[in-house]
């Protein structure tokens, strides 16, 4: 039956909207309760889930050269996170536990990611020839998060943002109003073109292809950060971005060149689909 086959694998599309929701959810969680330092250098592991999660699904082959170098991407984004650090912002995390517990939270937003990669490849391809573009995609995945978000968000933080709308309606200058008002347009703005550019990428490539990218934004973030708020590059951090720069210049040579050998004919084909016509 076609359309129960269907309806089957419309599994994909909303496993990949609860994990996106999820993989977000956490990585907010993880940046209130750490610096922004320590979360960056556990995300930088994210090609590594990412990797794992296709190569065990059977949706991706990796080879000895294409595994190394995400490893040494890894090892550069965590070199120039660490390097470019404050050393204040470094120790913001204090106990071992509340170190652990933030590390567990950073690895699980990791694994949603890679699931999320992992369904939205599977979905495309049961369905590559239905016109689901990727715009129609992205705004599915957060439609599933907000309807799964909304009641914890108000059972939890409903009476914080409340009092928190309350306490900006005393300011009534018009100047602070437009303020708050800009900063969430740019933020929601900003977020929803990340999340569209970053769909339209992954149903191009591959799932650790994309997740070898993702780290390259990180080192670009760092980049930006230094020139806008001029906050000089340490040495350290110069050379794990040159560390990690390499790494994926590595990872995409090796990714093409495997990509680009003939694939064996299989001896069980008849001789007459091996002979040239």
């Amino acid at each position: 039956n076609v359309e129960s086959f269907r309806n089957f694998h419309l599994r994909d599309l909303i496993l990949a909207g609860v994990y996106f929701s999820f993989g977000f959810a956490a990585t907010n969680i993880s940046f209130s309760g750490a610096s922004a330092a320590f979360v960056e250098t556990i995300k930088a592991a994210e090609p590594i889930t990412s990797a794992s999660t296709a190569v065990l699904w059977g949706i991706e082959v990796l080879s000895i050269p294409e595994a190394a170098s995400l490893g040494t991407i890894v090892i550069g984004v965590l070199l120039s996170t660490l390097g470019n650090s404050s050393s204040g912002d470094v120790t913001a995390t204090s106990t071992l536990s509340k170190s652990l517990q933030s590390c567990a939270i950073v690895m699980l937003a990791n694994i949603c990611f890679s699931f999320r990669g992992l369904h939205q490849k599977l979905f495309r391809n049961v369905y590559p020839k239905i016109p689901f573009d990727d715009l129609n995609l992205q705004f599915r995945m957060q439609q599933m998060g907000m309807m799964m978000l909304i009641a914890p968000v108000l059972i939890w933080d409903g009476r914080r943002i409340l009092t928190s709308l309350w306490v900006y309606n005393q300011r009534p200058t018009l100047e602070y109003s437009l303020y708050l008002l800009g900063l969430s347009v740019v933020n929601g703005f900003s977020f929803t073109i990340y999340n569209l550019a970053s769909t339209f990428v992954l149903t191009r490539i591959s799932v650790v292809h994309h997740a070898a990218l993702n780290c390259i934004r990180r080192i670009f973030a760092i980049i930006v950060t230094s020139i806008l708020f001029r906050i000089p590059l340490t040495l350290l951090g110069s050379f794990g971005i040159m560390v990690s720069f390499g790494g994926f210049l590595s990872f995409t040579h090796y990714k093409m060149k495997r990509q680009s050998q003939p694939k064996p004919i299989s001896t069980l084909l008849p001789m007459s689909a091996m002979t040239p016509t």
